[in-house]
């Protein structure tokens, strides 16, 4: 049977873009290019939703945010789009391609690129790193089509993206989290933060948390440590429990470690001294 050696050839693509990325190289040309280009008018209904982002649901405070300001000082620049065929499709950025949807405009200002796929993907990850208002999901669907499409290694998307390699593992999981979750993230209801608390567990056990972080307003530690009590085997939580009764304090048991919470300092100390008493 011939061996297909396709996958190499993409690696080694792949490999020269990188080199490209890390330069800035790319994102340096293609603003020259946009700068340098003469934006026209494009009728909305030639313009199509980038295919790889439109999973991600528009945070709908931000969004209505870009209705009003486009209704009252209209874009303040053109929108970055790919031309296919006799269509378009959006590139950057996109929640005002869906303002503009909303607002039912008739031709938006636009810049066509010339860009290949690859080159496009790594634009976006630059640009979402770099926007400080971006979805936390798109980035999350941007590197996972690079991964499964390109065959990028989690250890090489970091490099390109200069973050570590579990950062970037934490930003790929969110879309393999429920709907329910990544409709919090892209609202900011819900952190990043706790929601890489909450990649690990079951779709029920996220259902059965959800609720108490927002009725108490966990913080991300908080989420952590009531992810990793669902996670313990009951013969471990039993014995949390014993030894809170026998001790009457918070007791958390971890592999190495085994943590007491008291409810004030009279008590820790209580303990401290009652514990210095029985070793003489």
């Amino acid at each position: 049977m011939k061996k297909d050696n396709n996958p190499k050839i993409l690696r080694s693509s792949l490999s020269t873009l990188m080199k490209r990325f890390s330069n800035t190289d790319l994102i340096s040309s293609l603003e020259k290019e946009y700068s340098s280009s003469k934006p026209g008018f494009i009728p909305l209904s030639l313009i199509d939703d980038n295919p790889i982002l439109k999973k991600a649901r528009i945070n709908e405070q931000k969004l209505e945010s870009n209705i009003a300001q486009i209704k009252e000082k209209g874009f303040a620049s053109p929108l970055l789009v790919l031309q296919k065929g006799e269509r378009f499709e959006i590139l950057y950025p996109r929640i005002n391609y869906v303002a503009a949807l909303k607002s039912k405009l008739e031709s938006i200002p636009c810049s066509i690129i010339k860009i290949s796929e690859e080159d496009m993907l790594f634009f976006l990850a630059k640009r979402l790193e770099e926007d400080k208002n971006s979805n936390i999901i798109e980035m999350s669907l941007v590197l996972n089509y690079l991964q499964k499409r390109y065959h990028f290694t989690q250890s090489e998307i970091a490099e390109m993206m200069q973050q570590s390699r579990s950062q970037i593992t934490n930003i790929m999981r969110l879309i393999k989290m429920p709907d329910f979750v990544l409709r919090d993230i892209s609202n900011d209801i819900l952190s990043f933060g706790h929601a890489r608390a909450l990649s690990t567990l079951s779709v029920e056990d996220i259902k059965k948390i959800i609720p108490i972080i927002y009725r108490d307003n966990l913080s991300v530690r908080e989420v952590e440590r009531l992810v990793y009590a669902m996670k313990k085997s009951p013969a471990l939580r039993e014995e949390e429990k014993r030894l809170k009764e026998l001790l009457n304090c918070q007791v958390s048991i971890s592999p190495k470690t085994v943590s007491l919470r008291f409810n004030s300092e009279e008590e820790r100390e209580k303990f401290i001294h009652s514990l210095s008493k029985d070793s003489v």
